[in-house]
């Protein structure tokens, strides 16, 4: 699996209304804008191959942990979904992201997350983390 394999998944599963951004001009925006139900907000997707042993190091660059505590302190939502291999599917909240991007020990990292799935994802756990991210 890749980030882009990762968002062909969440494109396809979460309740959403998801748009692709790629922006060239401003650095350290997500990749993700979402809307449901007038909620809007922004998803910066990481993708791990390995469950690290010591320290979570999930690429978040230092422009892209900028931006999100920045969007958050102004009242907007934002998120990082992170998976790690095939079976473990993360959230965490852009007002942490500078903790995230500090490369948290494994323990650390856990206790930054808002949600988590370990294992197959049910069609119940994709809408329990629709609600989590459009809430």
């Amino acid at each position: 699996m890749s980030e882009k394999n990762f968002w062909t998944l969440i494109r396809n599963s979460l309740a959403l209304r998801m748009h692709r951004v790629e922006n060239k001009v401003m650095q350290g925006m997500p990749d993700v804008f979402y809307i449901r139900r007038g909620s809007a907000g922004w998803i910066e997707l990481k993708y791990i191959d390995l469950w690290p042993k010591k320290r979570v190091s999930c690429g978040l660059m230092l422009s892209q942990s900028m931006w999100l505590t920045d969007y958050s302190s102004h009242g907007g939502k934002c998120w990082v979904l992170v998976r790690i291999e095939r079976d473990f599917i993360g959230l965490i909240d852009g007002k942490k992201a500078g903790d995230l991007y500090r490369r948290p020990s494994t323990t650390d990292f856990l206790e930054l997350l808002t949600w988590q799935n370990k294992g197959n994802m049910t069609d119940q756990k994709w809408d329990e983390l629709a609600d989590i991210i459009a809430g």
